[in-house]
């Protein structure tokens, strides 16, 4: 956990839920069908906010088979908006600035696992 930032505070660790839960609720909320998303199904693994709470680095797996891409593409075009939403539902001096990731760790899993069932 919070792999680049370092070490993590317990009140750190805590902003990071509280992201994420708020983030989640956004991204349901608004309209995708301008990005040819119109159904978008996509789960917040992790927020990875910096010690100073000025970058969170916001990791999405998405649900089904879509373009993950096209995905990232589209929340990084809507992360204003995102922010500016996430900034009325979150008191903290600064919203953070938000970048988004696709979370490749449970492919990488995926594949770790076929690789040992082969060595069986």
């Amino acid at each position: 956990m919070n792999k680049r930032f370092g070490n993590t505070s317990h009140r750190i660790l805590r902003v990071n839920e509280l992201i994420k839960r708020e983030i989640s609720e956004i991204i349901q909320q608004l309209d995708w069908s301008e990005n040819g998303l119109e159904n978008l199904a996509l789960t917040i693994t992790e927020v990875e906010c910096s010690r100073d709470i000025r970058i969170a680095r916001v990791f999405f797996i998405p649900v089904g088979r879509k373009n993950s891409k096209q995905i990232e593409e589209a929340l990084e075009g809507k992360k204003n908006i995102i922010r500016r939403n996430l900034g009325k539902k979150v008191h903290l001096k600064y919203v953070p600035e938000l970048r988004f990731i696709e979370d490749n760790s449970f492919e990488e899993f995926r594949k770790t696992s076929e690789l040992l069932k082969t060595l069986d």
